[in-house]
């Protein structure tokens, strides 16, 4: 019974982003104010090609993103750095004419009939959005978001809400993809798009990001609900009009090597995808290939990478150290 309450408590985390555990998300609400560390780091505003392992320009990042179908920007929740980084692709896109849909991991997927029904009726300030995502100000920062829904306004950009709810990531958990309903597997293509070395890569991830506390049992369902949430998000932005969408999710779930793109390629084999990961840099950690180590299967895991300053913010694996003296 004790093991069973581990699991249940346990399994709640796995609803939080791969990029920052649910303690770290907590550890930082409780910050009143956090600031950005290594800003001299050599990397810093640096925009790094994985393919032709070099650097580009922001020029050559901006046409990419308009000349793709698919725009998938990835983000540490809490980095305002990031935020600001997505806005000025957005307003990129923007003023470029082009009005994709704009998918945000941070409305679920349950609140889009009536976040369109509230763009429908005209009008629409960011807060009427927030109002109709019924948007989660207690887990995530309203003010960092809200700039980019005002942009997506603005170039009147339709909205989504792209994400698979806490609580329906919670009952896969613990009860399988069959919790996700009948024949929502197949149509996620959940199964199909998966392989052993995107099992491994991913349960390693997961366990990092929980401290390597998560007791062997809890680890396969949260390894099912993130792979759920990928699926979904992927989901959300299929058919978005003719300038295609973007995305606006953690790091983990832009990945090409095993998260999002995975699933836009098993549905659209012919739509491009440029994947962008916004990357805190690392006190002497100046190679950047460095930074993008044990992918899948050896493919690249974005197709661009912005490194940016680190935030400070509070070691959620601070609290299972034993007592120092």
């Amino acid at each position: 019974m004790q093991r069973r309450s581990m699991i249940r408590a346990l399994a709640a985390l796995a609803l939080e982003p791969l990029v920052q555990s649910a303690m770290a998300r907590e550890a930082f609400a409780q910050t009143v104010q956090n600031k950005p560390m290594l800003s001299d780091h050599p990397l810093v505003g640096t925009i790094w090609d994985p393919m032709a392992r070099r650097s580009a320009t922001r020029e050559a990042l901006h046409a990419a993103l308009r000349a793709a179908r698919y725009r998938l920007l990835g983000e540490a929740h809490d980095n305002p750095d990031h935020h600001a980084f997505q806005r000025d692709c957005l307003v990129a896109l923007g003023e470029g004419g082009l009005r994709p849909a704009v998918a945000f991991e941070q409305f679920d997927r349950e609140f889009d009939p009536a976040l369109q029904r509230a763009l429908a009726a005209g009008g629409v300030t960011a807060e009427v959005v927030a109002e109709a995502t019924g948007f989660d100000r207690k887990n995530w920062r309203w003010e960092l978001y809200k700039p980019l829904v005002e942009a997506a306004l603005r170039y009147h950009m339709p909205i989504r809400a792209a994400n698979l709810s806490r609580a329906a990531a919670g009952r896969v958990v613990n009860s399988g993809l069959d919790a996700l309903g009948e024949g929502r597997a197949s149509a996620l293509r959940i199964e199909s798009v998966w392989s052993e070395e995107r099992e491994r890569v991913l349960r390693a991830i997961i366990v990092d990001a929980h401290c390597n506390m998560l007791p062997d049992a809890i680890v396969p369902g949260m390894v099912l609900a993130q792979r759920a949430r990928d699926a979904t998000l992927a989901e959300a932005l299929l058919d978005p009009g003719p300038d295609g969408a973007v995305l606006i999710a953690g790091d983990g779930h832009v990945r090409r090597d095993f998260a999002v793109p995975a699933y836009l390629r098993a549905v659209r084999p012919g739509d491009s995808i440029v994947s962008v990961g916004l990357l805190e840099v690392e006190a002497g950690k100046t190679d950047p290939e460095a930074y993008l180590t044990d992918s899948a299967g050896g493919e690249t895991q974005y197709d661009f990478v912005q490194f940016t300053p680190r935030w400070d913010r509070p070691d959620p694996c601070e609290k299972f150290k034993p007592p120092r003296g």
